[in-house]
């Protein structure tokens, strides 16, 4: 049996729209055209703390990737404001979801909880910025999701910063393919 492309064993792809996402990463980190994240400090910091929230969604952990990559695909930029307003913080469920099972589960969960009222700075360029958001998102098309908010939750420790060039320089682990090559 030959391996897929991309392998089942790392992205699954189980929906269309997985497929979408992961060609555009390609396309995007082959090139080296990131989106540019634009907004005031406090909705760049909002959005990117939803970015990650939203993995938490009971209804559709997609949706906010959906609508980041609309913006992507018209115009390469990233309006936060728009998309806060769509996604408000207490939008996302603080319930305990079912897949919540193991010590890493639960340190997912409960991260993804404290962040809805945590003030964190997100130390960058708005390219930098753009590039961990389609960092990040590749890592949620991939089997190891969890990983890649442990990666933040373990690189910000108890503090209000976090240096965005180190975190994509960490999250290229997660590059199995090497697509930002």
């Amino acid at each position: 049996m030959a391996i897929h492309y991309p392998p089942y064993y790392r992205y699954s792809l189980f929906d269309a729209w997985d497929h979408e996402a992961f060609d555009l990463i390609t396309k995007v980190g082959k090139n080296k055209q990131y989106p540019k994240v634009i907004g005031s400090d406090e909705e760049v910091s909002k959005y990117l703390i939803t970015l990650i929230r939203t993995q938490k969604s009971l209804n559709d952990w997609r949706a906010l990737l959906v609508d980041t990559f609309a913006q992507v695909k018209e115009t390469n930029i990233i309006d936060t404001k728009p998309l806060c307003q769509k996604y408000p913080p207490e939008s996302i469920s603080k319930d305990e979801p079912s897949w919540v099972t193991y010590e890493e589960d639960r340190i997912v969960s409960n991260f993804i909880d404290s962040l809805e009222t945590r003030k964190i700075g997100f130390i960058g360029t708005d390219i930098e910025k753009g590039e961990f958001v389609m960092r990040f998102i590749l890592g949620q098309l991939g089997l190891d999701w969890e990983q890649t908010i442990i990666l933040i939750w373990e690189m910000l420790g108890d503090d209000s910063k976090i240096d965005i060039k180190e975190l994509n320089k960490e999250l290229n682990h997660f590059d199995y393919l090497h697509l930002f090559e």
